[in-house]
């Protein structure tokens, strides 16, 4: 099976979906999870390495809040991400 990966613009777009869509925090496993799951039927696939640079990008910008849980580092959407994901 061939993987395809996918562009940084592309997980994006998705990872503000998919904290919208969920409304909650994510850390880095489940938002891969998340991300990969999406991407899979298409025969794509995110690296964690990107998906871990976007998270940080889109922190950067104010559209994601980075917060700990335990030992882990967890990201969910600010208002300001939400306003910038329903302007695409």
């Amino acid at each position: 099976m061939l993987i395809i990966m996918v562009t940084k613009e592309q997980v994006e777009v998705d990872l503000l979906d998919i904290f919208v869509s969920l409304n909650r925090g994510l850390n880095i496993s489940d938002t891969t999870f998340q991300i990969n799951n999406l991407y899979a039927p298409r025969g794509e696939k995110a690296e964690p390495e990107v998906i871990l640079e976007v998270l940080n990008d889109l922190t950067e910008k104010g559209f994601l809040r980075k917060f700990q849980v335990g030992a882990l580092d967890s990201w969910k959407i600010t208002e300001e991400g939400e306003d910038y994901f329903y302007s695409l």
